[in-house]
């Protein structure tokens, strides 16, 4: 090997030794970070909608993790919006925002409306919020329409169920009921899908 050679593959190495120096640290602050959410000595940030995503209506359906504890996340926030009678199905936009809280997803949601019927979601749909949902891990926020077989009778007070087998205070899939807004009657001459 010239001595040139030499140089350039000790100069390589070096650059190689200094950027993985580099990304040890950075990887070590982000699990300190991550750490320090965990055990509840910093909220996780509430991270805004991006430019163009539609913003959530969040009056009244709010739900949060009850009771509220040192050793669990900060909560979970749904806002349901655009709720509207299609045929046969009940569709609707939800948007979630999570401080690291559990899958919503673990099993699937239901409608209940006030005399115990329940709406389930159709798999399509479910297979679809999965999808979006993994948004929550990366942004903390995430939007899906969810669509459930069955049209509840107008006007009728309606929850949407996520994980309706699950304990309000489970970690990793806990139940959040959330209302739903009341449904009108479609507009003379809007049916049709």
């Amino acid at each position: 090997m010239r001595k040139g050679e030499q140089i350039g593959m000790w100069v390589a190495i070096g650059i190689l030794g200094v950027w993985l120096l580099v990304l040890t640290v950075v990887i070590a602050g982000e699990f300190a970070a991550v750490n320090r959410v965990l055990r509840g000595e910093v909220e996780a940030e509430a991270l805004p909608a991006a430019p163009g995503e539609p913003t959530p209506w969040w009056g009244g359906t709010e739900a949060t993790i009850s009771p509220p504890t040192a050793s669990l996340p900060e909560g979970i926030s749904v806002g349901v919006a655009g709720v509207r009678v299609l045929s046969d199905t009940l569709a609707m936009t939800v948007t979630v925002r999570s401080g690291g809280a559990g899958d919503l997803l673990v099993e699937p949601p239901v409608v209940v409306d006030e005399a115990g019927r329940a709406y389930p979601v159709t798999p399509d749909s479910l297979e679809a919020a999965r999808y979006a949902f993994l948004d929550l891990v990366t942004r903390g926020q995430a939007g899906a329409e969810l669509v459930f077989a069955g049209t509840p009778p107008e006007g009728a007070r309606l929850t949407l169920v996520f994980n309706p087998n699950q304990e309000p205070t489970d970690i990793l899939a806990p139940r959040v009921e959330v209302p739903v807004p009341v449904i009108a009657a479609p507009a003379p001459g809007s049916e049709g899908g």
